[in-house]
C-alpha cells in the first residue's frame, strides 16, 4: 500500500477549521460558569491543597491517579483559583488534543478526513451525555493518548526510532490521568510491530526489541518522578492504597446484568447527539475505498480497546466513554470524507457545497439534540437537567456561609461527598475522607476507614459539620457501615447547634434555604421520616462551650 492511497490530499477546507472553531466554543460556553460536580469537587480541593503544601493521597484520599491534579493546580497557577479557570484550563488542553488529532488523521487519511475529524472532535468531547464539558479525568487524558498515536504514526513513516520513547512516555503520561488508559497503552506498544499500516515493511526482530525498549524507558521516565515525589514525602503507602488497591475493589462492585442495564441506559443517552457520529465511523471502518484498509482497521481496533476502558467496573458513567472519542472522531472523519468525496464525484464544481452541507450536518444533529443545554440561560438551570437535585448549585451558598462565619484555619466535616464546598470555601477537611464512597461501599476495609475518620475528627475538632442527606453523595446501602454515622449524631446533638438547611421547595426542583430553629425543625422530621427520601444538606457550627469530645 502506498502513501498517496491513504492520504489522497492534505489540503483542508477552511470552511471545515472555522466551522469545527465555531462549534467548539458555542458548545462549551454555556457550561463555563456550570458549577462543579462532586469529581471535579475533589480534585480541585486536592490541587488546592498541594499548592498550600498538602500531599495527595497523605492528606487526602482519592483513588485517581495523580495527574489530574498536577492539571487542576496548573490551572490555579495561571488562570486562578475559580471555575471558570479550571473550564478555560480544560477548553486549552481540549483544544490541544483537537490540534494533535488533527495532524495524526491527515498524516494516515488526508486533509478532508482530518478536517471532519477536527468538527466531530471539537463537538463529541464536549457533549453533555459523555459529560465533556466537566474536566474529569477522561478529558484530561485524552491529549497525551492522542500524542502517544502520533508519536507511533511517526515512528511507522519516518524511521524514527526516538518516536517510541516519546509514544511510551505519553502512553504512561495517560495512564497517570487514569488506570483504565492502560488499555490503549497496550495497544500502541503493540503498535512497535505496526509499520506496515503506512505501507513499509515490518520491523525485524532487533528493530523491535530496541523500539521496546525505546517505550519502555519512555514509561519510566515519565513514571519515575511521579513515584519518587510520593516516597520523598511519606505518601507511598497511601498512594498505592488508593490508588491500585482500593481502585481495584471499586472496580469489581457491579454485577452482570446491573453492567448490563447501566450500558443500555448510557448508550441511550448518547443516541440523540452521537448516533449520526456512530454512522460515520462505521462507514469510515468497513466502507473499502474511504481510506486503506490497514488503516482503517487500526482505527477500529484503537476504538475498541478505548471502549474497553469504558467496561471496567461494569458501571458505564457517561464520562467513562470520552475515552473513546479521538478513535471514534477519527472514523468518523474518515466516514465523513469518503462520503463526501463519492457525492461531489459526479459534480466536482460542488465538492465544496457538499463539504460545507456535509459539515453542518455534522455539526447541527448534536447542537439540535443539546439545544435545552445551549439556551438554558442559567448555569444553575444547567446543572438541574444534566445532574438533577445534586446540590451543586447550592454548594456555593453553603461554602459562602462557611467562609463569612469561620477563619482560614478552621475544619470541616463534610459527612458525605461533596468536596466542592471545601474548596469554594477555602477551608481544609476534618478528614483526608472528603468524600464518603470508600466509606460506604460493601469493601472489606470500609469499617476501618470509619473508624480512622472518627479518630482525625476527633483529632480537628472541626467548626463545622455539613450533614448531606443526599443519595447519590453518601450511597448508603443496608450493607453500609453505620459506625460513623452513629458517631457523628451523638457529636452533634452534645456539641454542635443547627445554622441552616438546605432542602427541597415545593416545587421539588429547587432548594429553600431555612435557618436557625426552622432548620433545626426540618432535620427533626426529615430524620424521624426517612422514608421520604427527599435530599438535604444541614449545616451545623460547634457550640461555642461546647464539651470535650467524647466518641469523636
Amino acid at each position: 500500500m502506498s502513501r498517496a492511497s491513504t492520504a489522497p490530499s492534505r489540503h483542508v477546507p477552511t470552511g471545515l477549521i472555522v466551522t469545527a472553531v465555531v462549534a467548539f466554543l458555542v458548545i462549551r460556553v454555556p457550561f463555563l460558569s456550570l458549577p462543579l460536580e462532586r469529581d471535579e469537587g475533589e480534585y480541585a480541593y486536592i490541587a488546592q491543597r498541594m499548592l498550600a503544601g498538602d500531599v495527595p493521597y497523605r492528606d487526602a484520599f482519592d483513588q485517581k491517579p495523580p495527574g489530574v491534579f498536577l492539571a487542576y493546580a496548573l490551572a490555579f497557577a495561571s488562570l486562578g483559583e475559580s471555575i471558570e479557570g479550571i473550564r478555560l484550563f480544560l477548553w486549552l488542553w481540549t483544544a490541544a488534543a483537537a490540534a494533535a488529532l488533527f495532524h495524526l488523521v491527515r498524516a494516515l487519511s488526508g486533509g478532508l478526513a482530518a478536517g471532519f475529524a477536527l468538527l466531530v472532535f471539537a463537538i463529541a468531547s464536549a457533549d453533555p451525555q459523555v459529560q465533556g464539558h466537566a474536566a474529569n479525568t477522561e478529558n484530561w487524558m485524552l491529549l497525551p493518548l492522542i500524542l502517544s498515536a502520533a508519536a507511533c504514526v511517526r515512528g511507522w513513516q519516518r524511521g524514527d526510532r526516538w518516536s517510541w520513547l516519546a509514544c511510551g512516555g505519553f502512553a504512561a503520561l495517560a495512564c497517570w490521568f487514569k488506570q483504565v488508559a492502560v488499555t490503549d497503552a497496550c495497544l500502541l506498544a503493540a503498535g512497535i510491530w505496526g509499520d506496515a499500516i503506512v505501507g513499509r515493511p515490518a520491523p525485524g526482530a532487533r528493530e523491535a526489541c530496541s523500539r521496546g525498549a525505546l517505550f519502555a524507558l519512555g514509561a519510566a521516565l515519565v513514571s519515575a518522578p511521579v513515584l519518587l515525589y510520593f516516597a520523598a514525602n511519606g505518601a507511598l503507602a497511601p498512594f498505592f492504597d488508593a490508588v491500585f488497591i482500593h481502585n481495584v475493589g471499586y472496580s469489581r462492585a457491579s454485577s452482570g446484568a446491573e453492567g448490563l442495564a447501566n450500558l443500555g441506559r448510557a448508550l441511550a443517552r448518547q443516541l440523540p447527539s452521537f448516533s449520526w457520529v456512530w454512522a460515520l465511523a462505521l462507514a469510515g471502518w468497513l466502507v473499502p475505498g474511504f481510506a486503506g484498509r490497514p488503516v482503517r482497521h487500526a482505527l477500529a481496533a484503537w476504538w475498541l480497546v478505548s471502549w474497553a476502558g469504558a467496561w471496567v467496573g461494569l458501571y458505564f458513567r457517561p464520562h467513562y466513554f470520552l475515552q473513546a472519542v479521538p478513535a471514534l472522531a477519527a472514523l468518523a472523519g474518515i466516514g465523513a470524507a469518503g462520503l463526501a468525496e463519492r457525492l461531489a464525484a459526479r459534480r466536482p464544481a460542488a465538492r465544496g457545497v457538499v463539504v460545507g452541507a456535509l459539515a453542518a450536518l455534522v455539526a447541527l444533529v448534536p447542537l439540535a439534540a443539546h439545544r435545552s443545554f445551549l439556551l438554558a440561560g442559567s448555569p444553575t438551570v444547567i446543572s438541574r437537567q444534566i445532574y438533577g437535585m445534586n446540590p451543586f448549585p447550592e454548594s456555593l451558598l453553603i461554602a459562602e456561609h462557611i467562609q463569612q462565619n469561620s477563619r482560614p484555619e478552621d475544619r470541616v466535616f463534610i459527612v458525605g461527598s461533596e468536596p466542592q464546598i471545601l474548596f469554594y470555601a477555602r477551608r481544609r477537611s476534618a478528614t483526608r475522607y472528603m468524600y464518603f464512597y470508600p466509606l460506604t461501599g460493601d469493601f472489606p476495609d470500609a469499617r476501618a476507614r470509619q473508624q480512622a475518620v472518627i479518630e482525625e475528627v476527633r483529632a480537628a475538632r472541626p467548626l463545622y459539620v455539613v450533614w448531606v442527606d443526599v443519595v447519590t453523595s453518601l450511597l448508603r446501602t443496608s450493607r453500609s457501615q453505620a459506625l460513623v454515622f452513629d458517631a457523628t449524631t451523638e457529636l452533634l446533638a452534645r456539641d454542635y447547634r443547627i445554622e441552616l438547611v438546605a432542602h427541597p421547595d415545593a416545587s421539588l426542583r429547587a432548594y429553600a434555604i431555612d435557618r436557625g430553629e426552622v432548620a433545626r425543625r426540618y432535620v427533626q422530621a426529615a430524620r424521624a421520616n426517612p422514608q421520604d427520601a427527599l435530599p438535604w444538606i444541614a449545616v451545623y457550627r460547634r457550640k461555642a462551650s461546647g464539651a470535650e469530645p467524647g466518641l469523636l
